[in-house]
């Protein structure tokens, strides 16, 4: 029904809500770009954007249509760089998550055994949370992620990799509420904080980080403990007085997780790295 130039214009009207600059990024002209909208809305029979003296904005319909264009587009642009890297005699590409904490643990030495074994693979590597990998990977955004479980999205797979104990770390002489991760982002592991912490408050922070380091950070300010996997603090370098370590019974799992209907051999390869080590 729509090209990939279709959808290329619609992302572009998106991101600037303006047409001159949206048409500038996509190589036409303004009234290309208006004429185009009105077609895909009336193929659509849906209003994608509201019109107005400074620019656009995206109705409901138009934030939805996007988020799909976004996907067909990044698949469109990786079939081209596929074909010219296969042209060139380089490998094929594979999209990589991780979380920092997973980055510490298990993704050098698995990474280092893959390109060994694929040295002409291309790799994009992202670092982010938990959910907004498992959710990247789910819409194709990602090929595959590691992360800590248990696996919310359907259609993943999930391969375990490892567990470890976290501990709670305190600055000598720091008092104060634990740090906590965003419930959004650990909602498991914040529970398991909260039901296995002693010292833990009655009521929430007022800070919270998404990251161990960002914890780390905001500890040696002064704000209070924060719970991380155990030695990982050792990780990022010791800064001042060391931190006392206090053990608290609870194990953070790592995995890794892709689409299930997934079939490629890059992948396949990747996952077979994983589970020899």
């Amino acid at each position: 029904m729509f090209s990939v130039m279709d959808y290329r214009s619609i992302v572009a009207l998106h991101e600037e809500r303006h047409f001159t600059r949206a048409a500038r990024i996509v190589g036409m002209t303004q009234p290309a770009l208006t004429a185009r909208l009105r077609r895909v809305e009336e193929n659509l029979g849906v209003q994608l954007f509201k019109r107005s003296r400074s620019g656009v904005e995206p109705t409901p319909a138009g934030i939805a249509f996007t988020e799909a264009a976004r996907r067909i587009v990044d698949m469109a642009d990786q079939a081209v760089l596929a074909a010219k890297d296969a042209e060139r005699g380089l490998g094929q590409f594979l999209r990589v998550g991780m979380t920092q904490i997973a980055a510490m643990q298990v993704v050098i030495p698995i990474l280092k055994t893959f390109r060994r074994e694929h040295p002409y693979a291309r790799i994009r590597l992202i670092e982010a949370t938990t959910s907004a990998l498992e959710n990247q990977v789910e819409q194709n955004l990602l090929d595959v992620a590691f992360l800590h479980p248990p696996v919310h999205e359907p259609g993943l797979s999930e391969h375990h990799l490892m567990s470890q104990p976290l501990a709670k770390y305190t600055v000598e002489g720091e008092q104060g509420p634990t740090i906590r991760y965003m419930r959004k982002d650990a909602p498991v592991l914040m529970t398991e904080i909260d039901r296995k912490d002693p010292d833990r408050a009655e009521f929430d922070a007022q800070v919270e980080v998404d990251t161990v380091i960002g914890a780390i950070v905001l500890s040696r300010a002064g704000y209070g403990p924060f719970v991380a996997p155990k030695g990982m603090h050792e990780q990022f370098g010791q800064i001042g007085t060391p931190f006392i370590e206090q053990q608290i019974d609870i194990d953070l799992g790592t995995s890794i997780v892709w689409r299930s209907l997934d079939r490629r051999p890059i992948v396949a390869d990747l996952l077979d790295v994983c589970r020899r080590s």
